[in-house]
This record gives C-alpha cells, sequence and structure tokens, in this order.
C-alpha cells in the first residue's frame, strides 16, 4: 500500500480526552453498583439458572432496558459513548446481567426502532423500555454457525399480504422468555420466487411459535440459549421489519453494535478480575518475598492492564466516531469484537492464574467470569471466523487498508509497519487451505495495527497510556517478525489427519457415557 494515498487533512482528530458521562448515565452506573453490593447473588443466580424475579422490573425503572430508544419512546436515548460506559459496568458486576441487558437493547431493539413501521414502534418501543416486554433476535440456526446465506427457515407470502413463517433457530438468548421475537428468514413470494433474506417481527404468543428446550451451558446459566421452532406461523404485513430482502441489512446493523459491546462487557470483568488479583498480590507474601513486588507478577499484571488498557483506547475511539456521525468502517468493529474480547478473557485468565488456588474455587467471582466470559470469544462470531473473514477482504484487496486508516493518524515508525503488513496482504498462497491461514494472519495483523495506531495516539496522557503504546507496538512488530519468517506450511491432509485421530481408539478405547435421564419432567400421559 503506497501510504502517501492517506488524506490526513480530512482526518478526524482523537478526542483529548471521554467526555463526561451524563447524568443518566452516571444514575445507572451508581444503581448497578448498589445494586451489586446489596441484592445481587451471582451465586445463587447462576445455581438456579433464572434472574431474580424482581430484576426486569428494577432494571426498567433504572431505565437499563431502553438505553438508545428515543425519549419520546420513553428510552434513555444514551451516546455510544455512554451506552459502551454502561456496558461496561454491567460486565464487571455479572455476565448474565450484561448478556440479558445487551440481547434486548443491541441485538433486539435496533431492528425495530430502525426498520419497523411508525405504529409498531409507537406500540412496542415503550413497552420495552419500561420493562413490560423483552426482545431478542432470532437468526442462528442448527446447521449454518455465522454462514447467515445458508438459513434454512423461510418465509413465504400470502395473498392478502400476510407472511407464513416455518423452520427452526438456535442458540437463542432470551428466546423462551421474550415477548418479541425478530425472526429472519429466506422468503419467497406468491408464486414461490426467492426475494432475499427478510426480517419480521414476531409476538412470541402468536400460534405456531414453539419453545424448544434450553441449553445446558458451561457458563451464563442464568441466560439460557433455546431452540425455537415457527409450525405455519402466520404473521401480518405490518410485521415486516424494512424492505423485503432487506434482511441481511438489517441483522447487520444489530450485530454490529453488539459486537462493541460484548468487548465492553468483557473489558468490565477483565478489569474486576485484575482489581481482585492486584489486592491478593498486595497481601500475599510467598519464598521470594512480596507477591506484588515478584517482577514476573507484576509483568503479567502490567501486561494484562496494557492489553485492557488498549482494548478500552480503541472502543472509546469507536464511540467518539460514532456520537460525532462519522462513517466508520466495519473493520474497526470487527476488531473491536476479537481484541476487546481476546484481550480481556486473556487477562481473566491471567489473573486467575495469579490467584493460585483460589483461582480455581468455582465460588469466587475471577471463576465465574472464567467460565462466563469464554463464549464471547465465540458469541456473534468466533474469533477465527471473523479473523479469516476480515483478513480475506484485505488480502483480496490490500489498498482497501488505506481507507481503514483514514480516521487516524499514523506516526512515520507506524506507517512503515502499515506498509509491512500490507505487503504480507498481497502475498496471497494458491493452495486453498493455505488461503485460510494466510486470512487468519493478515486479520490478526490489521487488527494490531489499528490498535497500535490508537494507542499511540493516546501515550502522552499518562505512564501507563505509554506502557500500553509501547506494549501494544511491540507485539505488532513481534507478529509482523513472526509472519515474515514463516514459510507457507503444508498441511497434513484432510484424510491423513482423519486417520490419525481415529487411532486415538487404540489408545483411549470408547468412552461415550451413555446419557441416563436425570428426572421425569412430563406430564403423565393419563393426567393429559
Amino acid at each position: 500500500m503506497d501510504t502517501e494515498t492517506l488524506n490526513h487533512d480530512a482526518v478526524v482528530p482523537p478526542p483529548a480526552d471521554d467526555p463526561p458521562p451524563s447524568s443518566r448515565t452516571s444514575r445507572m452506573q451508581d444503581f448497578l453498583r448498589e445494586y451489586a453490593r446489596n441484592f445481587l447473588n451471582s451465586r445463587l443466580m447462576d445455581e438456579r439458572r433464572s434472574l431474580p424475579p424482581a430484576l426486569i422490573s428494577e432494571f426498567a425503572e433504572a431505565g437499563l432496558l431502553g438505553l438508545q430508544i428515543p425519549r419520546r419512546y420513553g428510552g434513555q436515548e444514551l451516546s455510544h459513548a455512554d451506552m459502551k460506559r454502561v456496558f461496561t459496568q454491567l460486565g464487571a458486576i455479572d455476565a448474565n446481567l450484561a448478556v440479558f441487558c445487551a440481547v434486548h437493547n443491541t441485538l433486539g431493539i435496533p431492528p425495530i426502532r430502525f426498520s419497523a413501521t411508525d405504529a409498531v414502534k409507537d406500540e412496542v418501543l415503550p413497552r420495552l423500555a419500561g420493562g413490560q416486554a423483552l426482545v431478542t433476535s432470532a437468526i442462528s440456526e442448527p446447521g449454518i454457525g455465522s454462514h447467515v446465506r445458508g438459513m434454512a427457515t423461510t418465509a413465504s407470502r400470502n395473498a392478502d399480504g400476510s407472511f407464513t413463517i416455518n423452520g427452526a433457530k438456535k442458540w437463542i438468548s432470551l428466546g423462551g422468555d421474550a415477548r418479541y421475537v425478530n425472526v429472519f428468514a429466506k422468503l419467497r413470494d406468491e408464486r414461490g420466487r426467492p426475494q432475499g433474506i427478510t426480517g419480521f417481527l414476531v409476538d412470541s404468543r402468536t400460534p405456531g411459535f414453539e419453545i424448544g428446550p434450553e441449553m445446558l451451558t458451561l457458563g451464563l446459566r442464568a441466560v439460557p440459549q433455546y431452540d425455537l421452532g415457527f409450525r405455519n406461523l402466520r404473521v401480518p404485513r405490518s410485521a415486516l421489519l424494512g424492505q423485503e430482502g432487506a434482511g441481511l441489512d438489517i441483522a447487520k446493523t444489530a450485530f454490529t453494535s453488539g459486537r462493541v459491546v460484548l468487548a465492553a462487557m468483557t473489558l468490565g470483568a477483565a478489569m474486576r478480575s485484575l482489581e481482585l488479583a492486584q489486592r491478593f498480590t498486595n497481601g500475599r507474601e510467598i519464598a521470594t518475598g512480596s507477591m506484588a513486588e515478584n517482577g514476573r507478577i507484576r509483568e503479567l499484571l502490567a501486561e494484562s492492564g496494557a492489553g485492557v488498557q488498549a482494548a478500552e483506547t480503541l472502543l472509546a475511539r469507536i464511540a467518539a466516531w460514532q456520537d460525532a456521525g462519522e462513517d466508520v468502517p466495519d473493520a474497526w468493529f470487527f476488531c473491536a469484537k476479537i481484541l476487546g474480547c481476546e484481550l480481556g478473557w486473556s487477562a481473566i485468565d491471567n489473573a486467575l492464574q495469579v490467584l493460585g488456588a483460589r483461582g480455581f474455587l468455582d465460588t469466587n467471582t475471577v471463576g465465574q467470569h472464567f467460565r462466563d466470559y469464554r463464549l464471547f470469544r465465540i458469541f456473534e462470531g468466533s474469533t477465527e471466523a471473523i479473523t479469516v473473514y476480515l483478513g480475506s477482504v484485505f488480502a483480496r484487496k490490500p489498498d482497501e487498508f488505506a481507507d481503514l486508516l483514514g480516521p487516524v493518524r499514523p506516526t512515520a515508525p507506524i506507517l512503515d509497519l502499515v506498509d509491512q503488513v500490507a505487503r504480507i496482504s498481497a502475498d496471497r498462497p494458491e493452495d486453498p487451505g493455505a488461503r485460510h491461514i494466510h486470512a487468519a494472519l493478515v486479520g490478526e495483523l490489521v487488527c494490531w495495527t489499528l490498535l497500535t495506531v490508537v494507542t499511540g495516539e493516546t501515550a502522552h496522557r499518562s505512564a501507563m497510556d505509554a506502557y500500553t503504546a509501547s506494549w501494544t507496538e511491540h507485539q505488532l512488530r513481534q507478529r509482523l517478525r513472526n509472519a515474515q519468517l514463516t514459510s507457507h506450511r503444508s498441511l497434513p491432509t484432510l484424510a491423513e489427519f482423519t486417520d490419525h485421530v481415529a487411532g486415538y481408539a487404540d489408545v483411549i478405547g470408547d468412552v461415550d457415557q451413555r446419557r441416563w435421564p436425570a428426572e421425569e419432567w412430563r406430564t403423565d400421559p393419563l393426567l393429559r
């Protein structure tokens, strides 16, 4: 890439500092802190696999169920910077509370807010902001993962203008609890001709709406994931979200904001975990003396703190651009999700390690964060999937890297690193399997380049900011060296590796467990 093509005259300068929180945001933060201290029992919530009964009404009264709903509908109309603050606070307290609010506010509400008819908005948005109803979105299906275009759920347009939906969705947060569900399906007209993926606002009380079993998950137990089914479910034309065939764009809007929120929640949990780890080291004596003064422990915690601060700087920058009305390229949101969730979870993992045996206890905060936030590396697209996607874009079109860096001011040394990333991007291998590996490498380098640029701009603010900027640039340089030293290695063929794994049976045998039913929950046929 020719770095001279970067037009810095049109660049938006970095904000001097985060704007102060609004009074509404400060009240929400105070409410959440008091709620955590005096009313929350995360352990019981985890064991009972449910939220406290009074939580919905209390959170609604505090404004937490209408964060960006306009004031005329009873919402808080928060800026992006303020919403980030709220979710960082929620993430530090409990992942279940954070995901509950995130699904409702970022996956559920935006399709209605931006794409429903005015009549539907007038009816539904006040109910959502007031806690009278919850909303979620149903996109994922059993066989498609992140391949949305492989969706099997269908909607057919009827002669009277209504629509009939058939199909199944999987891994739907709040799917069994929400009154409203944004259902995305492949639409066909009256003659069966495809019209593209389309969104519908469905009332879960509609005949044909079926709630399947909840999944037994490693973490996030109080906000279960559900299967949903639609059997000849009929909705009126007013249920349309936007235009027919515009469903992908509508879903993308929700997922884009959701990715930043996932990162904010993870960083909140990472901050809380590092806070606990630092407290522990300050009071812990080991064979070499004070644990807090141990050089290796200090390095581990400082690097974790730098990763959290770097990702926090990235999120703050994105929020500032959004609030200024700037058009932020999608890649920035992908990078926020990738690095926010990866660096945040790494900090949680390191905090658990520093706590030693206490970290392994499932009864402490860090242990539950470890279980709950592991999912965030998978939610809204796994790190590997979206890194490969991101890298594939820039490997095919390296010159678009210049557009990505348009909103920032790289220094001369960083511009040299940018050129190195661009050269690696252009060196695409011919083998399809090797291309995926190359794309993952490029995607990772793109993310670390953006992180290096934004942390470099804030290095002057404090000693920790300076350390974070230096650490981030070192991480990028190290990855560049590894990339330049690594040749295109040949993988074993699929058949070769399948045969290798099949050989494990000779070592470990057949250990599949028979799944005995733990309890009988079905109604006795004679009592139906």
